[in-house]
């Protein structure tokens, strides 16, 4: 036996299975860690958004609600394949309804052009849609403006729409319950002069609910035009404060009699005419001021904005008595 254990086969021997087993050591922990990567590629999972969604249908006879413009997808699986979807974006989704009949079902959104490698989930997966009789008619729409977006006494002259009329698509259930069919212009800036904007048409029912229907065109134009009324009302002029003893104001008379204001036509309607406070402190001779005329709350403009008034006094100003220089 120790000629055996000393001879140079069993040294071959050993070597041998001292390279198998190294062997299938190293090979074995890359066999796990391909496992393990091949495992981490396929635990990837992403949500792509906004993806739009095809219909198939007869269009020329048939209009479909319910149908959502765009949905979610998530895609699980090699991420390489995930960041290609989401890159190309190559994929699509639809609703087939070419063999569906009239009335309300719920249809499966499917999708294809994905690889077979990835999971697909649709968000949602299915919709509720209604199929009817297509029909279409027009109607008048109406221009709208939102009179908070006037300028400080400014009101609203006119509201004007281009076109006037919109062809409105969907079903007979859906033209029937129109009740509105407007345009709100919407501006960012305060309005003091004619503006003109681009409106969406809005198609609502009774309790101001948006209808599923189709508007041709989508937008229409909308045309503002404002003015600014005017009124000429008297000047009153009272003295404010109180001037040195022994003085008495006379008469405060500005060098015009009227002036004209501008603002809203409500409050235009109640003034008569405009009391305007002169500061008196100190005035011991008769003197000319330069008074500046404020406008209130609904009126943006006046004219002129600063006048001259005359102040005249009676009296002389009480000297004041001389300091008692002592013995």
């Amino acid at each position: 036996m120790d000629k055996f254990v000393e001879s140079a086969w069993f040294v071959r021997i050993v070597a041998l299975l001292l390279t198998v087993l190294l062997y299938i050591s190293v090979n074995f922990s890359d066999f796990q860690l391909l496992q393990k990567a091949d495992k981490s590629s396929q635990n990837n999972s992403e949500v792509i958004t906004d993806v739009p969604v095809q219909v198939y249908y007869d269009t020329e006879n048939l209009f479909v609600a319910g149908v959502p413009d765009k949905v979610k997808v998530e895609l699980s699986g090699p991420k390489s394949l995930i960041e290609s979807a989401k890159r190309l974006r190559d994929f699509e989704l639809f609703i087939d309804l070419t063999n569906v009949s009239i009335g309300k079902h719920r249809v499966p959104i499917k999708y294809k052009q994905i690889s077979d490698k990835l999971k697909v989930t649709v968000l949602p997966e299915a919709v509720d849609v209604t199929i009817e009789e297509k029909v279409s008619d027009y109607f008048v729409v109406s221009p709208e403006f939102n009179d908070n977006m006037l300028a400080e006494g400014y009101q609203e002259e006119a509201v004007s729409v281009d076109p006037k009329r919109v062809k409105v698509t969907g079903s007979k259930s859906a033209l029937n319950k129109i009740v509105y069919v407007k345009a709100t212009l919407d501006v960012k800036e305060k309005v003091d002069k004619e503006t003109t904007g681009t409106a969406k048409v809005q198609v609502l029912d009774s309790e101001l609910n948006k209808l599923d229907v189709k508007v041709e065109p989508e937008t229409v134009q909308v045309s503002i035009s404002v003015k600014n009324p005017s009124k000429k009302i008297a000047l009153r002029m009272f003295p404010k404060g109180t001037p040195p003893d022994g003085i008495k104001i006379k008469s405060i008379k500005p060098e015009t009699e009227e002036i004209t204001i501008y603002g809203k036509e409500s409050i235009l309607k109640e003034m008569e005419e405009l009391v305007v406070p002169v500061e008196v402190d100190g005035i011991k001779k008769d003197t000319t001021l330069t008074v500046p005329i404020e406008i209130g709350e609904g009126l943006n403009f006046v004219s002129p904005q600063m006048i001259k008034v005359k102040v005249t006094v009676e009296g002389n100003p009480e000297s004041e008595p001389e300091e008692d220089s002592g013995a």
